[in-house]
């Protein structure tokens, strides 16, 4: 079972390819069937690999890459399926692609995966949003909702990447004491008093 989680990653990015084929035939319905899959190997990954002592490093950023990669792949599939989000809020698109990039950057050149609880949360929001809107088509409160989320859990993480000493994939939020304690010195209060 400890290489389960691995291969529901893998399984996640072997699905990019067939996702995009079925955007690409305008299947609004097998899509978000497919869509909502893919989404679930996401959420019982993590689960599975704690359950049964499967976690590592390695796994953490296949997850990551896991998912970048469909959130990428989403900005096409929803040009594709649902293009007036691109018509009426190319603005708000514009705006969530520049910080998702800036984020990916960060990340790259930390050498961190973030799984913070706003990115979480934000995945959970995202993806009821999303398998609403490519099933029965665009909900504008829900779509503000969705993108507020986005865009804080994206500030979140460009904001640890950028200042936060210490940043991992132990990272959950952003006032976590851990985040703003230099690797070099240990956290207040955790030295031995003087005798």
């Amino acid at each position: 079972m400890k290489h389960v989680p691995n291969a529901l990653c893998v399984i996640r990015i072997a699905m990019i390819p067939a996702l995009w084929v079925i955007a690409l035939m305008g299947s609004h319905a097998w899509f978000a069937g497919a869509l909502a899959f893919t989404w679930f190997t996401d959420a019982i990954d993590g689960a599975i690999a704690r359950r049964f002592g499967g976690e590592s490093k390695f796994g953490a950023k296949l997850d990551s890459v896991a998912d970048n990669s469909v959130q990428v792949s989403m900005l096409g599939w929803v040009y594709l399926l649902r293009r007036e989000l691109y018509t009426h809020y190319w603005y708000l698109i514009a705006l969530l692609f520049a910080l998702f990039a800036v984020s990916m950057i960060l990340q790259y050149r930390r050498r961190a995966p973030l799984h913070t609880y706003a990115n979480k949360a934000t995945a959970w929001i995202l993806a009821a949003f999303l398998l609403y809107t490519f099933t029965f088509g665009v909900k504008v409160v829900a779509m503000w909702i969705t993108f507020g989320t986005l865009t804080y859990a994206l500030l979140e993480g460009i904001v640890l990447l950028a200042a936060a000493p210490r940043v991992d994939e132990d990272t959950r939020y952003l006032w976590q004491r851990r985040n703003w304690v230099r690797a070099d010195r240990p956290p207040a209060g955790s030295e031995e008093p003087n005798r």
